[in-house]
């Protein structure tokens, strides 16, 4: 059964400042506060607060959180000189958890079990410090009672009065010793009990903790209804407070339940408010699993800015370390469409400093997994490369000799694209075979071979074709070759419209090379 009722407070009329108990807290607080002498603004600069918030502190249209009382009775005893009277103190501390009893009955119970968890450790601390004093008294009369035997055994013949009196005053001890070890087990029995309430408390407070940041992550009993929390905002965009207003959202952002994100996002849409700050917001602050599940009310968008925004701040956090589990958690699990994930690991792989970078992040995105059916715009990144790079051909071939053959032969594609129908396309060919006369040996083996098994024939013959226009004849005999050492030349498409007349001269002359 669950440890904490389910009701709470109407945030609408605590808002409002219709709730006596939390406006009688309110006025408490404003009353200390006059006697600093400086403005709200002022002091919530000073305590690193919104002045906002501050504002509904005093105002009573927010229970005030018992750090932000603290730190202001602080503040007055600072300024005053002198401290707060016990009386005043106990008063504000009341005063809140009676606020807390009429809006939060949840919090006001975790508050009072915290109270008495505080006194059950005093209660312990003071256990403690008696044992520790009657252990110092027990030992000292032992020690006495010890003398005085001595002092009997010296006198054993002495049957005069001294002995009588000694041996009156060694029962005496000795009645005294028995007295301080009884009182003793009871002290020890009460430190016992002590530590057991202590932990049970404890446990219970971190149950209740636990319970409630799971029911209400990230909230607190002062937020307000999300209808509340509109008209606020669109009172601060009316009164032209918008620094105010993007510190709401922004905390709205990671603060709220993830249905009151999207509700807010689909208004700020409709009001054209920069619903893709929001998202970012959303993506950068949220917890890694409420990013991933908030995805779809993304997705769902279509191209728009919000979507764009959404996905360069995700890619700005994926890592070598979670880029399996952001990748894997964007994959539609009813479709299997990649589309989310092929976007942020594109984006992802963009930001990375060299093709070493690039490999090692896409390999670990992909950990695990079976061969992607499509990532159009990682394999498009991929192949547009760098300066060093234009191809892509140095991270398609580092993603072969990783093991990732699926995702290099997608580069592959994208690099050699569609056969040349356009005068720029000439250039390209030719810087094509400029980046590969670059590469070292054990590179081309490694790109010729992961070329020759390629499932798709019309990407195999696109790139022989394209090696032929760039004239590269000795780096196309060697790709002719391995093709047939393979027994694969015969896959390629010589009788496609678009194949050049150079591609076929070599093929043919390959084939009569080794008497075919």
């Amino acid at each position: 059964m669950t440890e904490v009722a389910r009701t709470q407070g109407s945030s609408a009329e605590i808002e409002r400042g219709e709730v006596a108990e939390v406006a009688a807290l309110g006025n408490v607080l404003k009353g200390l506060f006059t006697r600093l002498g400086i403005s709200q603004s002022q002091y919530a600069y000073r305590v690193h607060l919104d002045k906002s918030a501050v504002s509904r502190y005093l105002t009573g249209r927010r229970i005030a959180p018992q750090d932000f009382i603290d730190r202001l009775v602080q503040e007055v005893e600072d300024h005053l000189g002198t401290p707060l009277q016990l009386e005043a103190r106990q008063a504000l501390r009341a005063r809140r958890l009676e606020a807390l009893r009429v809006c939060d009955p949840d919090e006001f119970r975790l508050e009072g079990l915290r109270d008495e968890l505080a006194r059950s450790r005093r209660d312990t601390e003071r256990a403690h410090r008696n044992i520790e004093a009657l252990n110092a008294l027990l030992d000292r009369k032992e020690a006495e009672a010890r003398d005085v035997a001595d002092d009997l055994t010296r006198l054993r013949l002495d049957w005069g009065a001294e002995r009588t009196a000694l041996a009156g005053a060694r029962e005496d001890l000795l009645r005294q010793v028995e007295r301080l070890r009884e009182d003793l087990r009871d002290a020890e029995h009460l430190r016992e009990e002590a530590d057991r309430h202590g932990a049970e408390l404890r446990a219970t407070v971190l149950r209740l903790e636990e319970e409630l940041s799971r029911r209400r992550p990230a909230t607190g009993p002062e937020d307000v209804p999300l209808d509340v929390f509109k008209e606020r905002i669109r009172w601060m965009w009316e009164q032209e407070d918008l620094p105010d207003a993007a510190r709401s959202l922004t905390e709205a952002a990671w603060s709220r339940p993830l249905e009151d994100v999207a509700e807010l996002l689909r208004w700020l849409r409709e009001t054209g408010a920069a619903p893709e700050t929001f998202a970012a917001d959303v993506a950068r602050l949220r917890p890694l699993e409420d990013v991933l599940a908030f995805s779809p009310e993304v997705t769902r968008l279509g191209r728009s800015r919000v979507r764009e925004a959404w996905v360069s701040a995700v890619a700005a956090r994926v890592s070598l370390r979670n880029a399996a589990v952001v990748h894997q958690g964007l994959r539609d699990a009813v479709t299997r469409s990649e589309t989310e994930a092929d976007r942020v690991l594109a984006e992802a792989v963009g930001r990375v400093r060299s093709n070493a970078e690039a490999v090692v992040l896409v390999s670990a995105a992909l950990a695990g997994t079976a061969p992607p059916a499509r990532l159009p715009r990682v394999a498009e990144k991929l192949a547009r490369g760098s300066r060093l790079d234009l191809f892509g051909l140095r991270v398609a071939t580092g993603l072969a000799q990783a093991g990732r053959f699926d995702v290099a032969a997608l580069v592959i594609a994208a690099a050699a694209g569609h056969a040349p129908d356009r005068e720029g396309d000439e250039i390209d060919d030719v810087r094509l075979g400029r980046c590969l006369r670059e590469f070292g040996e054990a590179q081309i083996a490694a790109l010729f071979d992961l070329v020759t098994w390629l499932d798709d024939t019309a990407v195999m013959t696109t790139f022989a074709d394209r090696l032929a226009r760039a004239q590269e004849q000795p780096l196309l005999e060697r790709l002719l070759t391995t093709l047939a050492e393979h027994g694969r030349l015969e896959l390629l498409d010589l009788f496609d419209v678009h194949t050049s007349g150079r591609l076929k001269r070599a093929v043919r002359d390959v084939r009569a090379s080794r008497g075919q």
